[in-house]
């Protein structure tokens, strides 16, 4: 895992119990030229939601080989198998959460300082 991103995470995990994590639901998605970095960053990425009390979503995994021009300077996915699986994967996260949050009582989300209700603006 990145040590940007693992110093972000060490962050958001503050105080141990209430942090910005908790009860929130997750995925894990990786792109990178090679096959074990891939597997290896994510896997220390769920190690370190699952610290935090984040619900994760275990399949579909997604382990994307990064190849030149597969994803365009405006993020647009050229290969349309990827494409539709990255559409899937987020049609499947969409139930994920709602199957969380529902199951999840509703003091323990408060405990986390989110109401549920979204980004205010």
């Amino acid at each position: 895992m990145p040590g940007v991103l693992k110093n972000a995470i060490d962050w958001a995990s503050r105080p141990r119990g209430p942090n910005s994590f908790a009860h929130k639901p997750s995925a894990v998605i990786g792109a990178s030229p090679g096959k074990i970095g891939r597997a290896v960053g994510q896997q220390s990425l769920r190690s370190a939601l699952s610290f935090c009390d984040s619900p994760l979503m275990g399949a579909p995994e997604a382990y994307i080989p990064l190849t030149p021009g597969l994803i365009t300077e405006v993020g647009e996915v050229t290969d349309k198998g990827t494409e539709q699986f990255l559409r899937d994967l987020i049609e499947a996260f969409e139930v994920f959460v709602t199957r969380v949050l529902t199951a999840l009582p509703p003091e323990r989300v408060r405990a986390t300082g989110d109401d549920g209700a979204g980004p205010r603006t």
